[in-house]
């Protein structure tokens, strides 16, 4: 998976190369690793379930669901602590395919 964020205005390239059979996979920053990993497990052909860690540590999971045409990825994470930005908590992502 690629995906393209803003941090501090400045468009940085998270990328995490998974199985999706509930492995850790490292998660890269610009290239270099964050020290983040997640460990997807595929559900079905549109669901998947991720455990969340930092320094192996679990700090959160996400719940992604794949629109029937493949273009919305919708993802409710539930985060323990804040890291790398992302809030404490419940959110929601809706991420576009372009």
């Amino acid at each position: 998976m690629t995906y393209h964020i803003d941090i501090n205005g400045t468009e940085t390239l998270l990328t995490v190369a998974s199985r999706f059979d509930g492995s850790d996979a490292d998660v890269l920053l610009a290239g270099k690793p964050s020290g983040e990993t997640m460990a997807i497990t595929r559900l079905d052909d549109h669901h998947v379930s991720t455990v969340v860690k930092l320094n192996g540590k679990p700090f959160g999971t996400s719940e992604a669901t794949l629109s029937p045409d493949g273009k919305v990825l919708t993802v409710v994470n539930d985060f323990s602590l804040s890291v790398g930005g992302n809030p404490a908590g419940k959110t929601t992502e809706t991420w576009v395919r372009q």
